[in-house]
């Protein structure tokens, strides 16, 4: 997927909620990424990077911000179309986060 920077950088800005879940801000002087909608201050536009999933800028070694929660994007990744918390628990075992147990666990809660 190919992210235009400037569009991309326009809805951090205005924390457009229309894309959150869409891409995700990387940003490199902190090694941390975020949703669009992240309260946190707007970085430099040149000290950002977008990704296309909470996976890949986990990939290339950046770190979910602790304010946003990325990983639990709505309609992050593979979820997209799924009810939240499913779409949730799939972004978490891509990123390694949730492990067999917490799986058994949250299935357990879902159904």
């Amino acid at each position: 997927m190919n992210l235009d920077h400037d569009a991309c950088y326009s809805a951090i800005r205005v924390r457009d909620a229309r894309y959150d879940g869409r891409f995700f801000t990387a940003v490199k002087t902190t090694r941390i990424y975020c949703r669009p909608v992240c309260p946190a201050r707007t970085p430099l536009s040149r000290n950002v990077v977008f990704y296309p999933t909470a996976a890949a800028a986990q990939e290339a070694g950046f770190h979910p911000c602790l304010r946003c929660r990325p990983e639990t994007a709505p309609a992050a990744g593979r979820g997209r179309g799924l009810p939240d918390g499913v779409a949730r628990a799939l972004g978490l075992i891509e990123l390694g986060a949730l492990d067999d147990a917490g799986v058994d666990a949250l299935a357990a809660r879902l159904g």
